[in-house]
């Protein structure tokens, strides 16, 4: 996924559509008229088609309600009883020593401590896992995190801090000798949650999904919901974007590697 992590602005809404107009204004300049027009008609319709959420608000919401909110008294008692961890997928925020580490997470890293620290409160006797590394702060993500959840009062001895992970086939390869085949708490963003579910039972590892941070809160309504595009459809547009590079890249390096194998 560090892969995609440089790739991706690239493919973000705003810098490509950007990118095409100046291409289209450059090709005008040429006198290439025909070629102007399609790249600045290209960059005009990104910026319409994304900013107004016609297709990317609904495959959001549906990536998000990939799986529901996790209800611990519906586990099933067979398998609540087996489960020792809460594993917190790690996220991004910004290390800042003039500020108190409660203030330098935020968005989904914020999120997604608060389920795991309640998930945790009902499963007495239970391991929060928190992982994540460097990704792009050079402080990890894990040690804030840690930092914030033992703050909050979540002692010491109860956390398991994992900082060395960059992405999540990252965190599934380096916690599985910790996790072993009993199920899990797998908590992180709901429209991250279908593609690291796949992640970690692909490594042979038994999951239970608890989905936070939902972006889109209630179904899309109409078409157009606006009157002018705006920055918000962008985000949700790039949300989406991200999550369907990395499903691509993931199944490219599994073709790649089971190539590699048969040879």
């Amino acid at each position: 996924m560090t892969v995609i992590r440089s790739v991706i602005p690239f493919f973000e809404p705003l810098p490509l559509s950007l990118a095409l107009l100046i291409a289209g204004l450059a090709l005008l300049i040429a006198r290439r008229r025909r070629a102007a027009i399609v790249f600045s008609g290209a960059g005009i319709g990104i910026l319409l088609v994304l900013g107004y959420g016609l297709f990317t608000k609904q495959a959001l919401y549906s990536l998000e309600r990939s799986y529901a909110p996790l209800i611990v008294e519906k586990i099933p008692p067979q398998v609540r009883d087996r489960i020792r961890h809460v594993v917190v997928l790690g996220s991004g925020h910004i290390s800042d020593p003039d500020l108190p580490r409660t203030a330098q997470i935020g968005g989904a890293s914020l999120y997604r401590l608060v389920e795991g620290v309640r998930i945790y409160r009902l499963l007495p006797g239970s391991k929060l896992v928190i992982s994540g590394g460097v990704i792009p702060d050079p402080v990890t993500n894990a040690r804030v995190v840690s930092d914030v959840a033992r703050q909050i009062g979540i002692p010491v001895r109860d956390t398991i801090v994992e900082a060395r992970p960059s992405d999540t086939v990252a965190e599934a390869r380096l916690l599985r000798g910790l996790l072993g085949n009993r199920p899990f708490i797998l908590v992180t963003s709901a429209a991250h949650m279908k593609r690291a579910m796949r992640i970690f039972q692909d490594f042979g590892m038994q999951p239970v999904p608890a989905p936070t941070d939902f972006i889109i809160k209630n179904r899309p309504g109409g078409a157009i919901e606006s009157v002018v595009p705006n920055c918000g459809n962008l985000s949700i547009s790039q949300r989406v974007i991200y999550e369907w590079l990395g499903g691509i890249w993931e199944s490219v390096n599994k073709r790649f590697q089971g190539t590699i194998r048969r040879l």
